[in-house]
This record gives structure tokens, C-alpha cells and sequence, in this order.
């Protein structure tokens, strides 16, 4: 399972605001059962997510979407889709993001 990849979001709460999920972890553990995935969340057009550092603005498909970094989890493989996107473009942005949640640097 590739680092990036995007799947639909299996969860039925939460796939209104946020439809796309993206599997931030790396290759080298696609051996266990979970992925640890962040949800994508619809980007309105009044501006910017508060914190952008933390949530980047992506584009998929052309429409914009921010990774909610702070509402990461693991998520069983087992509920996972086919990909349906890859955000390897953004890998500098997303990894940026997860460094800030736990470092604050």
C-alpha cells in the first residue's frame, strides 16, 4: 500500500465533511493490519484552514481539500477500497504537517 495513496473514507459518520482519506504511513510497514490514515476535508471557498502549517490544502480532482492532521487514526486495512488518488506531490506539505503535530517545529 503506498504512502499517499487516497481511498474513500469507510466511515459513514464522518465521509460527508471529509470523502477522501489518505494513508500517511510508510510503505516498509504494509505488512500490518492498520494504516494510519488522515481525513481529507472539504476546503471552503471563504479561505484557508486556521492552522495551515498543520493543514495543507491539497487539490484532488480539482477541487481543494485541507488534511485534517490532528483527527489522524488508524484505520484497518480490511475497510479499505481501492485507491483512488495519490498526494506524492504534496509529500513535502503532508509530512510537514505531521512533524508540526509532534514536534511543534
Amino acid at each position: 500500500m503506498p504512502q499517499f495513496d487516497l481511498y474513500p473514507n469507510p466511515n459513514p459518520e464522518s465521509r460527508k465533511w471529509a470523502p477522501i482519506i489518505v494513508d500517511l504511513q510508510h510503505d516498509m510497514l504494509s505488512t500490518l493490519a492498520t494504516r494510519l490514515m488522515a481525513p481529507l476535508v472539504v476546503s471552503k471557498p471563504s479561505g484557508q484552514p486556521a492552522i495551515q502549517r498543520l493543514n495543507p490544502v491539497v487539490s484532488v480532482e480539482g477541487q481543494k481539500y485541507f488534511l485534517s492532521t490532528a483527527e489522524m487514526a488508524s484505520v484497518p486495512v480490511r475497510e479499505l477500497s481501492e485507491p483512488c488518488g495519490n498526494l506524492s506531490a504534496y509529500r513535502d506539505d503532508l509530512m510537514a504537517a505531521v512533524d508540526f503535530l509532534f514536534t511543534a517545529v
